[in-house]
């Protein structure tokens, strides 16, 4: 299998910088080479190409808008040309928002088979109000469900496509998207848990990951963006992933909240570049030999 990677070195719908050095620190912490440890070959088709310009201001409703619109359509059209079925597509880097984009381009190859499988601390589905600002890293969700039309094109997205799972707690709102909380996949076991989610959804569809790395307990994960008190260990972190991204239906990933800031001797990439690597193997292994084609 052939990993594709893409870099996005954009920190638009977040508050402060970081995220956007993620592609960088993890290319530093040996991406490739890991992966190609792991039996996997790679190739790196270097960062999105962004503006010289993205608009940064705190203007209600909407932080930085419209730089967050702007990069998505950017992303939407470099996505459309890397999902393949006979490739792997990895995106690196970028706060929450970047959701919108990947995921409109993924929708546009795969149409109504397209799934969206989110792991996730937060349920990011916070709506625009004109009393306060609002970071975009909150409200990708929301824009994917009821932002079409209006704050970006119809996105075509219904809420029976999205699966969240890793929820520190049920939302007020879910607009109908299914959730499993962070105390369900513990107490069930992530892999079990990721089983039973991945056996409801058709067999014919393809299936997008969102992975917020914010899902971890900051001692698993210390340079999220956000670092955490709750969380996923590193050990149930790798259960889950790997659950998930053996599933020969999953042909692509996001990996967001990556602050490199935070992460001053490089350890944490380092960290999560081998995870990624351990979680991608299994979808290579002798016993996945016979249904990892799609």
């Amino acid at each position: 299998m052939n990993v594709t990677v893409t870099g996005i070195p954009v920190f638009s719908g977040a508050y402060v910088s970081g995220t956007e050095l993620a592609p960088a620190a993890l290319r530093a912490a040996g991406l490739t080479a890991v992966l190609q440890e792991q039996g996997l070959s790679a190739s790196d088709r270097g960062d999105l190409a962004l503006p010289a310009y993205l608009p940064r201001h705190n203007v209600p409703p909407v932080r930085n808008w419209p730089a967050p619109r702007m990069v998505w359509d950017l992303l939407r059209e470099e996505a459309r040309g890397c999902f393949r079925r006979d490739e792997f597509s990895l995106f690196l880097g970028g706060d929450c928002s970047v959701i919108v984009g990947t995921a409109q381009g993924f929708r546009d190859v795969y149409g109504d088979k397209a799934y969206l499988l989110v792991l996730d601390g937060h349920f990011d589905a916070m709506a625009p109000s004109a009393s306060r600002c609002l970071g975009a890293a909150g409200m990708g969700l929301w824009f994917l469900l009821q932002g079409g039309g209006v704050w970006t094109e119809a996105t075509g997205w219904t809420a029976d496509s999205i699966v969240v799972l890793g929820c520190q707690r049920m939302p007020d709102e879910t607009y109908g998207v299914e959730i499993v909380t962070l105390d369900q996949l513990c107490e069930r076991g992530p892999g079990m848990q990721a089983a039973d989610v991945l056996r409801a959804i058709p067999a014919d569809a393809y299936i997008l990951v969102h992975f917020d790395v914010d899902v971890m307990h900051k001692e698993a994960m210390a340079a999220a963006y956000s670092p955490s008190e709750t969380g996923l260990s590193l050990a149930q972190t790798e259960e889950l992933l790997t659950a998930v991204l053996a599933d020969p239906r999953v042909v692509g990933a996001n990996v967001t909240e990556f602050s490199a800031l935070r992460d001053v001797t490089g350890e944490q990439a380092s960290r999560l570049v081998r995870l990624l690597g351990r979680a991608l193997a299994a979808r290579t292994t002798p016993s996945g030999s016979d249904t990892i084609q799609i």
